[in-house]
């Protein structure tokens, strides 16, 4: 399964043979520019080198304890100016899935022209190539890769970690399968788990207690069903039922079994996209569930233009994801560059690369201590800090569905002052 209907970036493995590589494009709501990286950026980025100059924008860092405040930059010393930093990106730029792995590329390069010092050097890897993604990883390595961003497909973490474990380089998977975080391979990828815990302690703090979820039988489901369980006994509830389907003629019956339970439950979890969603609303409603009877929680798959125009049962239900407001000058400027909006994963890259070249201007370190400073940085995708474990942690605002989009109703916290561990 490509389960890139995950929240963005939720690659577990390369699509079979014949396949392209498909995914939700979940966060596409622009809201007002806040602060970031995009104020004095020329659309020209095909060729930068005919871009006018401009001065360099850097990934801001979390200030730092006893007191929370916004963002500040990072100050670049003079000293970076010296010698090359390599960063290697691994991604599939030929083949079925080119088209994504050009576009991530296209976002990097562009984090590169905000953010590098001219001593910082991206040098990009095709993992479609032959011998694939360890050909790939073992040519970074040859050409003095201090840090590796990618691959983009979990299934080809494994090769490129042993031969980056080898040569004792840390490596940044754009993939969220969390199963394979470790030190040194710090995953990137939008975890859906944290969204669920979110989602979960909004509800929770505005007294829903019951809960019930409805879920596919998929890896996905089964990944956000076992967090969905577990954020509800963490934040003191209690699941009433828990309902699975196969196919979506197996939604029905499902619903049929929830409804006998329709009075105990005050929240519902659904977590899931396209048509699915929208044959499991229509049922919910059939049944005799109704928007104001209970709160109806999802993930960042429910992040797409319309959803509520497509879904009118979904208007006032909740799901976390990051703030909008990042990337929203990021989307502008690629769409004027590309001629196209870029794909969610894209910022997955950008924020991957803007801390690659904002720790080469701090002196080009790559080690523990560079990448887990527990500030953590800011990025197009919210503030993120990594762990010695190689999860990545994030904070999230929650979104409220609407009839003309999605609407910010709990910002993401820009600081992990006095956030628990």
């Amino acid at each position: 399964m490509l389960a890139l209907n995950g929240c963005a970036g939720m690659l577990s493995q390369e699509p079979p043979a014949g396949q392209t590589a498909t995914y939700h494009p979940p966060y596409e709501q622009p809201a007002p520019y806040e602060q970031g990286y995009w104020q004095n950026v020329s659309p020209n980025i095909r060729n930068p080198a005919a871009a006018p100059s401009v001065q360099a924008q850097t990934l801001p860092s979390i200030t730092p304890v006893p007191q929370p405040a916004a963002p500040v930059v990072i100050p670049a010393p003079a000293a970076a100016a010296s010698g090359t930093v390599k960063v290697a990106i691994l991604l599939p730029l030929s083949g079925r899935n080119a088209a994504l792995g050009q576009a991530m590329l296209n976002a990097a390069q562009q984090a590169v022209f905000d953010s590098a010092a001219p001593n910082f050097a991206l040098q990009p890897h095709d993992t479609a190539a032959a011998g694939g993604a360890a050909a790939a990883a073992q040519q970074a390595v040859d050409g003095g890769a201090q840090l590796i961003i990618g691959p983009l497909f979990a299934s080809n973490i494994p090769a490129v970690e042993k031969i980056a474990a080898g040569a004792n380089i840390d490596m940044l998977p754009l993939s969220s399968d969390t199963a394979l975080a470790q030190r040194g391979v710090y995953v990137m990828g939008l975890a859906p788990a944290a969204q669920v815990d979110r989602v979960v302690a909004y509800a929770a703090a505005r007294g829903i207690r019951r809960f019930a979820a409805l879920v596919p039988s998929t890896p996905y489901g089964a990944l956000v069903d076992g967090a969905f369980r577990q954020a509800v006994l963490r934040h003191g509830g209690t699941v009433v039922d828990d309902e699975t389907f196969t196919t979506a003629q197996d939604i029905g019956s499902a619903v049929k079994n929830l409804a006998q339970l329709r009075d105990q439950i005050d929240g519902l979890f659904l977590p899931e996209s396209g048509a699915n969603l929208k044959i499991a609303t229509d049922q919910l409603t059939a049944s005799g569930f109704a928007a104001a009877q209970m709160h109806i929680m999802g993930t960042g798959l429910w992040d797409v233009p319309g959803l509520g125009q497509q879904n009118p049962m979904l208007v006032g239900a909740w799901y976390a994801a990051p703030d909008p407001a990042a990337r929203h000058n990021f989307v502008a400027a690629y769409a004027a560059a590309y001629g196209q909006e870029p794909p969610r994963l894209a910022t997955l890259a950008y924020d991957a690369t803007a801390l690659a070249a904002v720790l080469a201007k701090r002196g080009g370190r790559y080690d523990d201590a560079a990448l887990m400073n527990p500030n953590g940085f800011a990025g197009l995708d919210g503030i993120f800090r990594l762990h010695p474990d190689g999860s990545v942690e994030r904070e999230l605002a929650v979104d409220q569905v609407t009839a003309d989009g999605a609407q910010v109703i709990d910002r993401a916290p820009v600081s992990f002052v006095n956030q628990a561990h």
